[in-house]
């Protein structure tokens, strides 16, 4: 058995009984203890189990992060946003999707949408989560990579290896922050990296923030707002500002 077949079958047993040994690997698979940690090591790195003494415990996507905390907090704002979102789709496209929870809802607005078939790739597990949730089917392609616990975004030169390889008809992110001057910002450097990357390999770049964002400034700026072709907001914005962003040829959707 392969490595990749054996990674399946260990989070298998994992799904099946929540947790598993390092000696229980061994025994199952007729492999080293060096080989066992190994395994556990790589699901580790993609996020999907928790290492414990001796073992590993399946990993929930549950818990007091950031995301969790913000998921409800100006919902049904970000859900009106996220059907506009939606409406810039076409069955067939590759699209890039980030992380945070405006863009969690945009795929879950993809049920309700015409949409049937896209090529998904995302760094996010929230996002790869929802995505696996749908009732429809799309390819799913996710990066992998070394999991920001807080944003459950994941980084690194593993991450970027994907997306130095795709291209992509549009690409959709959220931000912490959006101004003219301030350009587009985000609160984690290896984040920024990642979606500079993904903004260079897209034909058309379709911000997504609720209007709380607007002209609030985080520590890593991505790209000058010139670079976003998109910005999809709720009517909580400033109509003057949505008027200066519209002024540098930037397409304001206001849900």
């Amino acid at each position: 058995m392969g490595r990749q077949e054996r990674l399946k079958a260990i989070l298998t047993t994992l799904r099946q009984y929540g947790q598993i040994g390092i000696n229980d690997i061994c025994k199952s698979f007729d492999i080293s203890v060096i080989t066992a940690r190994r395994d556990l090591d790589i699901l580790e790195s993609q996020g999907l189990v928790e290492r414990t003494r001796g073992g590993a415990v399946l990993k929930t996507i549950t818990g007091d992060s950031p995301f969790f905390k913000n998921l409800d907090i100006r919902k049904d704002e970000k859900q009106r946003i996220a059907k506009k979102v939606v409406e810039f789709f076409k069955n067939g496209q590759t699209i890039a999707v980030g992380g945070g929870t405006t863009v969690y809802y945009v795929i879950k607005a993809l049920e309700s949408s015409s949409i049937h078939s896209l090529n998904i790739a995302t760094n996010s597990i929230t996002t790869a989560w929802a995505v696996i949730n749908l009732s429809k089917t799309f390819n799913l392609i996710h990066s992998g990579g070394i999991v920001r616990h807080g944003s459950f975004e994941c980084v690194g030169e593993y991450a970027s290896k994907l997306f130095e390889n795709l291209y992509f008809d549009c690409y959709v992110l959220g931000a912490s922050g959006v101004g003219l001057e301030s350009g587009v910002t985000v609160a984690d450097f290896e984040e920024r990296n990642l979606a500079e990357l993904i903004i260079q390999k897209s034909k058309t770049v379709i911000l997504v923030v609720d209007s709380t964002k607007i002209n609030q400034v985080a520590p890593y700026k991505i790209c000058n707002i010139e670079k976003v072709n998109v910005l999809v907001t709720d009517n909580g914005i400033d109509q003057e500002q949505a008027r200066k962003f519209r002024s540098i040829g930037i397409n304001v959707i206001i849900a």
